[in-house]
């Protein structure tokens, strides 16, 4: 740049670098982690650069004041360095497009507690008993009658992040060996899914839970936090749930 007589801009390569950093901040269906598309999307974005730089060269060598071969030396450099972007970007194609596409923020937890699966699968149908273990219920009330099944519904307010938030919960699932509830409002849908097997000893069973919360619209901002929110949220759970169903001695 100084060769041509072109002064140097600080301040757009500031903008350049908060530009790059800025980006990082999409919304990518991760909370800690990059998603697998965006290896692929900045190295297109490499690629573009040393295009364009390839150009550059291109144009300058027609000037009679450079250096001509300097000037093919640099080209060359730059063919060889989108040759090898061009490798990059190829081989993580694959991973990004056949990965599955998550989103949402998951906690898990897996626990054994001294009762029957058939007691714990009776106890845990009727979602409205989530005042009793769930530590973010505040109250839960059914909105249908009838026998608890697959289709029945259930009005809850919970406490999330210190807010209160009201959803309406539906059992998807309702067999032996498991149970589903997804509730929804404007701003979140959340699935609780609980799978029921017999425990090593008998009269024990053994309980996986999983919860996952797909935050939508302005509230995906939020995501990180919820994140740490809900795995306490998970602790917490687990352990009233072994207080009401039985700690295993």
């Amino acid at each position: 740049m100084h060769e041509v007589g072109v002064e140097s801009r600080p301040h757009k390569a500031a903008i350049g670098w908060l530009s790059e950093k800025a980006g990082r901040l999409k919304l990518n269906g991760r909370v800690l982690g990059r998603s697998p598309l965006t290896d692929v999307v900045e190295l297109e974005g490499l690629r573009l650069g040393i295009e364009a730089k390839s150009a550059m060269w291109r144009t300058l060598r027609k000037l009679q004041s450079f250096d001509e071969d300097r000037i093919d030396r640099l080209a060359r450099r730059a063919a060889e360095q989108a040759e090898l972007v061009d490798r990059y970007r190829v081989r993580r194609v694959p991973q990004a497009f056949d990965a599955p596409q998550t989103s949402g923020v998951d906690v898990e937890r897996t626990f054994t507690v001294a009762s029957p699966p058939e007691g714990v699968v009776e106890y845990l149908r009727d979602f409205a008993r989530t005042e009793q273990w769930d530590p973010g219920t505040v109250s839960c009330r059914r909105l249908d009658d009838g026998p608890v099944g697959v289709g029945s519904r259930w009005h809850c307010v919970s406490t999330f992040l210190g807010r209160r938030t009201e959803l309406v919960y539906e059992m998807t699932r309702d067999d032996p060996d498991g149970l589903r509830f997804v509730g929804r409002n404007d701003t979140a849908t959340t699935t609780d899914d609980i799978t029921i097997t017999p425990g090593a000893a008998p009269g024990t069973t053994r309980i996986g839970y999983r919860a996952h919360v797909e935050l939508t619209g302005l509230a995906k901002l939020g995501t990180p936090v919820a994140r740490l929110a809900l795995e306490k949220l998970g602790g917490d759970t687990e352990r009233n749930l072994v207080r009401v169903l039985g700690p295993v001695r």
